[in-house]
C-alpha cells in the first residue's frame, strides 16, 4: 500500500520553484548532520534518479523548457509526508551538476542527482585569510576599499573591491607587518595584519572607478582611513591624513588634517582654491585611530560629520551641494615624522554616517567589547559566530547564548572564515549544521543542548534494524589539557572509575586531548578542561544507528508521535524506551545527524548520535541531584528485596532524608530503582519500657540478646544491661547493618569500679569475629579507650577521661574500609578530634551490638551499663517502591556502587 508522498522542487530562475517529482524514479535518500562527535557537521546529501528521456534535465539542451535556467548549484528542496497529509521539509541544498547517463542502446536516458548542502560550497576552495578590520569593512559594502595590508615587497596598496585600481605609492612607502610597529598603547592588539609606513613622507593615492563616483554623487558618502599620527614626535608640518576630490559640489576638494598643535580638522576647498575650516577639534591622540568624514544633503542643506575612534564626533551644516568622490590620497602633502606613521584601510562608502563601528560597545550582557580596530577583544563566542556569519554573507539561524552560559573570546586573529567560525564554536561548544527547509546554516548553542526533554519511542514495534550500540574507546578523552592561546593552561584527568587514565586493569590507559583555544582569560581554563573531561568520559554506549521504519503499524497508528519524530533535528534528544534486558542503561542519545530513505511505500530513518546524559546538568529544583560519590550497598541486595542498606563515605556524607526529596530515582549497579524514603538503618532512643530483652528499636530489626535475657531491660529512656556474672559478655545484637558506619552512641557509667574494671562495649562488623570500641571503667576513676578485635588490640588510649557514678558520655565511631576511628567525650561537650585511629581493621560481618562486661576481680553486684541512644549517620536504609525501572532487575552484592540516577553536573 502506498503510504508516503514526497515533493522534489528546483529553483529555475524566472519560473520560480518547479516541481519535478513526476520525473523522479523510485525513491530518494537523504543524509544530514554528522556521524561522530565534534562541532563540525558534514555537508548534507540528497540522491535520486531523474528520467531524462525528454532531455529536460540537460542544461545545455536548447529544446528543454529549463534551458538557461538550471546549471551548476541549482537550488533544490525536498519535502515529504503521509499521503493526504501535510508535507514537511527534509532537505534544502544545491545540485552541483546534472551528469547525463544513458543505456548502451540509448533508449533510456537519466540523470543521477547528488545534491549537497550549503556547507559543501562554504568549505571549498582556498579561503582568504582576513584581518578583523578588513572583514568588517568589506562586509559594509564600500564602493572602494584599500586595506593596505600588503607584503613587505609591495610598491602599492592593492584594492579589495572588484575592478579597483591600487593606491599608488609616491615617495618612501614601506609596508610592514603590524607587529613591527610600536604603538603608544602597546598592549592593544590591533585588528590588521600590516600597514603602510608613511613616516618618510610617503603618499598613497588613487582614482575611484566611475561607478563608485556615480554611486556617491549628490551624497551621501563617507571617506575613511586608519592611521597613527604621533603629535608628540617631530612632524615636518600639518598632516593631511586624507584628501579627496569630488566631481562637483560646493567644495571639490576635502581634507582631514592633524596639526602640529594636536588639533583635528575638516576642511573644504572650492574649485577656485578657497578653503573653509568646517570642523576644528582641539585634540588629536597619538595612537592608531579611525578617521572618517561623512556628508549628506537634505533640502539643499549639507551636513558634514567628522568622527574618530578617539571620541571625536562633530557636525556642521552649510547650504550647498555634494559631488561624487573621484579620488583619494593619504598623507597628501608628504609630511614626514620622526616616528612611524602607519596607515591603511582607506575606504569610501555611498553612505553616511560611517557604516562600521569605530568604537567599542557594551553588549547585551552588560560587558564592554572592543571594535574590529582592537580585534573585537572580549566578544562572546556566540556573538562572534553570528557576526562572522553576517560579515561573510552566510544566512545563520542562531540565538545569543543564555546569560548564564556566556564564554568570552580573546582578540580575533586574521584567519579564514571557516577557521574563525570554528574558533568561536570550539569555545562555546554548540553544534553547527544545515537547516533543512532553507539555505541557511543553523547553530545550537551549548546552553540549548542542556536538559532537553526527549522524543520517546518504543523499542518494541517502533524500532528496526540496524539498532547498533557501540561501546568502545574511540571518543574517550580522559586526560585534558586546555591551553589558552598565548596564555596559561589547565589540566583535568580522570583518576578513578572504569575510564580512569591509568594502565589496565586500574583504568583504560591515557587518551589525551590538548586543544589550544582563543579564550579571553586564564580563569576560564579550569572549568573548560573539566567540562571537556566530563564529555570525554561518559561510561555508556553510544548509538550510531537507531532505525525506525515509519511504514510499521505502530508508526502508522501514531501520527502525533510520528510528527514529533519528523521534527527531530540535529541537537535534539531521542530516547528508546523498553529496550531488552541485555541493553545496559537508558538508550538516550543526542542526535548528531541522520540518514533516511523515502519512497511511496517505505520511509526509514537511521539516527546517529552520542550519549545525551552528559548534557543533563544541574538546575535549581531540577531532576538532577548531587552525585553520591563513594556510596555503595552495605549489605547484599536480593533480586526481589525492597529495602537497601546504603553506606556513604565521610567526605560525601549521608543521603537526604527529607520527605520532600522523594520519590528519588537511584542507580544500584546498572539497575534503576525508586526510593520512596531513606532513613537510618538503625535508630534507637529507648523511650519504651520492657524487660527480658530490648524488643524492637525505633527503626531497624529487633535486638537479639544473649546469654541471659533477664539481664536486659528498657526503661527511663535507657537500655540497660545487667552484668550479674564476671568474665561474661552480655550482648544485644542487630543484623544487617553493614560493615561501614558512622554512629554516635550516648551512654553512661553505673558506678566507679571496685576490685576490678568493668566495660561498656560497642561492637560492629559482627560475624565470625568483630571489631569493638571498649570503654573500660577502672577502679582509679579513669577510663581507658580501646579499639580491638576479638583477639587483637588495634589501638589503645589510657586514662582518656575521668568518670563517676552516672557520668554520661558520647562515643562516635566511624568505619570505612580498613580505617576505623573513634572518640569518647562528655555528653554535654562539643565533639573533639578523634581519640584513636587504625588503618588495619578487618571485616567479619554486617552486625552491630551493644554489650557489657566485668572482669573476675570486680566485686560489685547489681552493676548495669546504660545506653541512652544510638544515632546512625550511615548506613542508611532506603525503602524501595520500584525495582528494575530501566528493565534490569537482579541481585547485587555488598559493595555495589550506589548513586542518584541523574547526578548533578555543573553546566559550563
Amino acid at each position: 500500500m502506498k503510504r508516503w508522498q514526497f515533493r522534489v522542487e528546483i529553483y529555475a530562475g524566472t519560473l520560480g520553484w518547479v516541481d519535478i517529482t513526476d520525473d523522479v524514479r523510485g525513491g530518494l535518500s537523504i543524509t544530514r548532520g554528522r556521524s561522530g562527535e565534534g562541532y563540525r557537521a558534514d555537508p548534507g546529501k540528497c540522491g535520486f534518479r531523474l528520467d531524462n528521456r525528454s532531455g529536460r534535465y540537460s542544461p545545455r539542451n536548447p529544446l528543454s523548457d529549463l534551458y538557461g535556467l538550471i546549471g551548476k548549484n541549482t537550488l533544490i528542496r525536498v519535502s515529504a509526508g503521509p499521503i493526504g497529509g501535510s508535507l514537511v521539509g527534509r532537505f534544502f541544498g544545491e545540485v552541483p551538476s546534472w551528469p547525463p547517463r544513458w543505456s548502451l542502446s540509448g533508449k533510456d536516458r537519466y540523470v543521477d542527482v547528488d545534491a549537497a548542502g550549503v556547507l559543501r560550497r562554504f568549505r571549498q576552495g582556498d579561503q582568504p585569510v582576513l584581518s578583523p578590520m578588513r572583514r568588517t569593512i568589506e562586509a559594509s559594502s564600500p564602493v572602494a576599499y584599500w586595506p593596505g595590508e600588503d607584503g613587505v615587497l609591495s610598491g602599492q596598496a592593492g584594492g579589495a573591491t572588484s575592478g579597483l585600481s591600487p593606491l599608488t605609492a609616491t615617495g618612501a612607502v614601506e609596508f610592514k607587518p603590524v607587529e613591527n610597529y610600536v604603538f603608544a598603547t602597546s598592549a592593544t592588539v590591533f585588528g590588521t595584519t600590516a600597514l603602510a609606513d608613511l613616516a618618510a613622507g610617503g603618499r598613497l593615492a588613487a582614482q575611484l572607478p566611475s561607478d563608485a563616483t556615480a554611486a556617491t554623487a549628490g551624497g551621501p558618502w563617507t571617506v575613511h582611513a586608519a592611521i597613527l599620527v604621533d603629535t608628540l614626535s617631530t612632524l615636518s608640518g600639518d598632516v593631511v591624513l586624507l584628501e579627496w576630490t569630488t566631481n562637483g559640489g560646493t567644495y571639490t576638494r576635502w581634507q582631514v588634517k592633524v596639526t602640529t598643535t594636536s588639533r583635528t580638522q575638516l576642511i573644504g576647498i572650492t574649485s577656485g582654491g578657497s578653503s573653509t575650516l568646517l570642523i576644528d577639534h582641539p585634540n588629536a591622540a597619538p595612537t592608531f585611530h579611525h578617521y572618517a568624514a561623512s556628508a549628506s544633503v537634505s533640502g539643499g542643506t549639507v551636513t558634514v560629520r567628522l568622527v574618530t575612534s578617539n571620541s571625536v564626533n562633530l557636525t556642521t551644516t552649510f547650504a550647498g551641494s555634494l559631488g561624487g568622490v573621484a579620488s583619494v590620497a593619504v598623507n597628501a602633502t608628504s609630511v614626514t615624522s620622526s616616528t612611524s606613521m602607519p596607515a591603511g584601510h582607506v575606504a569610501v562608502w555611498a553612505a553616511a554616517p560611517i557604516p562600521v563601528a569605530i568604537q567599542g560597545v557594551t553588549d547585551a550582557y552588560g560587558v564592554f567589547v572592543r571594535e574590529s580596530r582592537r580585534s573585537n577583544l572580549g566578544e562572546a563566542a556566540v556573538d562572534r559566530l553570528i557576526r562572522l556569519a553576517a560579515e561573510t554573507g552566510l544566512d545563520l539561524d542562531a540565538t545569543p547564548a543564555d546569560p548564564g552560559h556566556v564564554s568570552r573570546m580573546n582578540v580575533q586573529l586574521a584567519a579564514s572564515t571557516t577557521s574563525a567560525i570554528d574558533d568561536a564554536i570550539a569555545i562555546d561548544g554548540g553544534m553547527l549544521y544545515e537547516a533543512r527547509d532553507s539555505g541557511a546554516l543553523a547553530y545550537r548553542t551549548r546552553s540549548e543542548l542542556y536538559n532537553q526533554a526527549p522524543v520517546a519511542i518504543s523499542y518494541v514495534g517502533q524500532t528496526t534494524e540496524p539498532f547498533d550500540p557501540t561501546d568502545d574507546v574511540d571518543d574517550v578523552r580522559n586526560d585534558i589539557t586546555v591551553e589558552r592561546r598565548n596564555g596559561s593552561s589547565a589540566r583535568a584527568v580522570k583518576l578513578d572509575g572504569p575510564l580512569a587514565a591509568k594502565q589496565p586493569p586500574a583504568g583504560i590507559g591515557v587518551y589525551p586531548s590538548a586543544p589550544t583555544l582563543n579564550l579571553l582569560d586564564d580563569s576560564q581554563l579550569a572549568d573548560l578542561a573539566g567540562w571537556m573531561l566530563h564529555l570525554g568520559t561518559v561510561d555508556e554506549p553510544r548509538y550510531p544507528a537507531i532505525t525506525v521504519q515509519l511504514a510499521a503499524p505502530d508508526w502508522v497508528s501514531a501520527p502525533t508521535l510520528r510528527a514529533q519524530l519528523l521534527a527531530l533535528d540535529v541537537g535534539d534528544v531521542l530516547e528508546v524506551t523498553g529496550p531488552p534486558a541485555w541493553v545496559s542503561g537508558r538508550v538516550r542519545t543526542l542526535v548528531t545527524g541522520y540518514s533516511e530513505s523515502i519512497d511511496e511505500f517505505l520511509w526509514s530513518i537511521t539516527f546517529n548520535g552520542v550519549p545525551a546524559s552528559p548534557w543533563d546538568v544541574a538546575t535549581a529544583d531540577g531532576e538532577q541531584r548531587a552525585a553520591a560519590d563513594g556510596s555503595a550497598l552495605g549489605v547484599a541486595l536480593g533480586a526481589s528485596d525492597m529495602t537497601a542498606v546504603i553506606t556513604s563515605t565521610p567526605e560525601n556524607g549521608p543521603w537526604t532524608q527529607d520527605p520532600a526529596d522523594f520519590p528519588l530515582p537511584i542507580r544500584v549497579g546498572g539497575e534503576q530503582v525508586t526510593a520512596s524514603a531513606i532513613g537510618p538503618v538503625l535508630a534507637e532512643t529507648f523511650t519504651r519500657t520492657g524487660s527480658d530483652g530490648w524488643g524492637n528499636p525505633d527503626a531497624g530489626p529487633a535486638w537479639v540478646v544473649a546469654p541471659a535475657p533477664g539481664q536486659f531491660a528498657v526503661g527511663g529512656g535507657e537500655g540497660l544491661i545487667g552484668i550479674n556474672a564476671t568474665n561474661t559478655t552480655f550482648t544485644a545484637t542487630v543484623a544487617g547493618v553493614g560493615p561501614d558506619l558512622d554512629v554516635v552512641v550516648r551512654l553512661r557509667a553505673d558506678a566507679v569500679a571496685v576490685g576490678g574494671f568493668y566495660q561498656q562495649v560497642v561492637r560492629y562488623r559482627v560475624g565470625a569475629g568483630y571489631v569493638e570500641s571498649v570503654i573500660r571503667y577502672k577502679t582509679t576513676g579513669q577510663i581507658d579507650l580501646l579499639l580491638q578485635t576479638q583477639s587483637t588490640v588495634l589501638a589503645a588510649v589510657g586514662n582518656v577521661l575521668p568518670y563517676g557514678a552516672g557520668t554520661p558520655f558520647r562515643l562516635r565511631i566511624q568505619a570505612t574500609g580498613a580505617t576505623v576511628r573513634h572518640v569518647l567525650y562528655p555528653a554535654a561537650a562539643s565533639e573533639p578530634g578523634w581519640s584513636a585511629t587504625t588503618s588495619s581493621a578487618p571485616t567479619f560481618g554486617d552486625g552491630f551490638a551493644l554489650a557489657g562486661f566485668r572482669e573476675s576481680s570486680n566485686t560489685q553486684s547489681g552493676l548495669a551499663v546504660a545506653f541512652d541512644s544510638v544515632t546512625f549517620r550511615t548506613p542508611q536504609l532506603a525503602t524501595l517502591s520500584a525495582r528494575g525501572v530501566n528493565g534490569a532487575q537482579r541481585a547485587w552484592p555488598a559493595g555495589t556502587e550506589v548513586d542518584v540516577w541523574q547526578p548533578a553536573i555543573a553546566a559550563l
